[in-house]
């Protein structure tokens, strides 16, 4: 998609308040455009979380010609005190953080954006280029994929989860193996059992961890 395709939806996705996702589109080639209608904040991409927080609330105080503090006193204070900060400061404006690699949130990266996410003055714009992690999903959710086409078309064919198939099929395997180099017996049995459940735990554990 080019960008006078792209641009529409986008701004009407600020408009109401949602995200947007691009796939596989550096986004910072849209500040131009994006800056002249809202306070447009790029942070290339959202970690480190404390860093970035810090940036956005010196764009804004600096946007409303407000003091802006120090580093020394931002730094200072917990990243929970500075979100606060910044949904406070938010109030009134419509704020865009654009951002690249969304694939590369860590689980409680992407868990402290969604929860500002939820703030109404508060919308993202940014860049898909790969697979992201599962916990990141909630906040994957919020957004609009705007050329979602191209990312299905780009997308490798969907294999079969193998995973609980192979680790059945393990766990029968040791279940016969134990029962015979065991007595054949109730005790035998129950054991082969518990041994089997065990295994298939820790197998499950160490691949889903």
């Amino acid at each position: 998609m080019k960008k006078k395709d792209i641009l529409p939806e986008i701004f009407q996705n600020i408009k109401k308040g949602k995200n947007s996702l691009l796939w596989k589109k550096n986004v910072s080639s849209l500040l131009p455009e994006v800056s002249d209608r809202y306070l447009t904040v790029y942070l290339d991409e959202l970690a480190p979380v404390k860093s970035r927080l810090m940036n956005l609330i010196i764009a804004i105080q600096t946007h409303r010609n407000r003091k802006v503090p120090k580093e020394a006193e931002l730094t200072r204070k917990t990243t929970d005190d500075l979100k606060q900060m910044l949904f406070r400061k938010a109030s009134g404006i419509k704020v865009v953080i654009v951002f690249n690699h969304f694939e590369h949130l860590t689980p409680s990266t992407a868990r402290f954006w969604h929860d500002v996410s939820r703030h109404e003055r508060i919308v993202f714009l940014g860049n898909l280029s790969g697979k992201f992690r599962k916990e990141a999903y909630g906040f994957y959710k919020t957004f609009e994929v705007i050329n979602k086409s191209k990312m299905e078309e780009q997308r490798p064919t969907r294999e079969m989860d193998i995973t609980i198939p192979f680790l059945l099929i393990c766990g029968v395997l040791v279940f016969v193996s134990f029962l015979k180099i065991s007595m054949v017996s109730s005790y035998a049995l129950l054991s082969s059992i518990w041994f089997t459940l065990l295994l298939t735990r820790t197998l499950l554990y160490i691949l889903w961890r």
